[in-house]
């Protein structure tokens, strides 16, 4: 069910960046409210009372009793859109849509996956979580915080669609056969086979009765050199001693 909080707002007759800096400077916080059949009217929220009121609960299923200042009772909103600072943080606007608690909405709800997969536990799995919102149509009291999917008994190549969710009290328009949660193997990356017989080491000795390439010729060539510096000798020995 969604929650009620109490905002009150101020109008303000001017608008552009540079009010919109100035009004943030004085911790206003600058806002639209949109309504069927009505001119957006701009308004001002005070800033430390938006924060404080919105601390530990979701914007997407709140309704706002907005009280705006000489303006009568108060209407029945919802958050449109909060813009922040990507840096601080700090609320830089805000946009409300007046409704109806008699007419069904359409509205995006965030989607919350519960429990550990088998998949995952025992068989290493990966969880694929593709879709975070679903929109569905219900009476704003209706508005869930969260649609909560339990996924433990997911084993490995099992999903589970919108198709197989069931809301009470509201409707869900999103596309029947998208995935919301999936185990799948996890990817592995295979490495070469290469046979034994392909390795060459570098700087590895020859087996036992083989020589390396240009060994066996140095040795022959030393040997025959070795045999021609004897014959050279053995003649001119041979040359002296016919002399004498």
């Amino acid at each position: 069910m969604a929650t009620t909080i109490k905002l009150k707002g101020s109008v303000r007759t001017e608008k552009g960046k540079g009010v919109s800096r100035k009004l943030r400077r004085d911790n206003l916080i600058p806002c639209v409210l949109y309504g069927r059949g009505r001119d957006p009217l701009l308004l001002t929220l005070d800033g430390k009372d938006f924060v404080r009121t919105l601390t530990g609960h979701s914007a997407s299923n709140l309704i706002v009793d907005l009280k705006v200042e000489k303006n009568g009772d108060p209407v029945k909103t919802l958050i449109r859109e909060i813009q922040t600072d990507p840096v601080s943080g700090e609320v830089l606007h805000v946009d409300l849509n007046q409704i109806s608690l008699t007419d069904t909405i359409e509205i995006e709800v965030p989607v919350e996956l519960e429990g550990l997969a088998i998949g995952v536990k025992n068989s290493g799995g990966i969880l694929q979580h593709p879709v975070r919102t679903l929109t569905i149509k219900c009476l704003p009291h209706n508005i869930p915080d969260k649609i909560r999917i339990d996924v433990s008994h997911l084993e490995i190549g099992q999903s589970i669609h919108v198709s197989e969710l069931q809301l009470e009290n509201a409707e869900i328009l999103s596309d029947s056969s998208l995935s919301l949660a999936t185990v799948s193997l996890p990817t592995k990356i295979e490495e070469p086979v290469v046979e034994a017989e392909e390795v060459v080491e570098e700087g590895a000795e020859p087996e036992e009765g083989e020589k390396e390439e240009g060994e066996g010729k140095g040795e022959e060539r030393g040997e025959e050199k070795g045999k021609e510096k004897g014959k050279e000798k053995g003649k001119e020995k041979g040359k002296e001693k016919g002399g004498g």
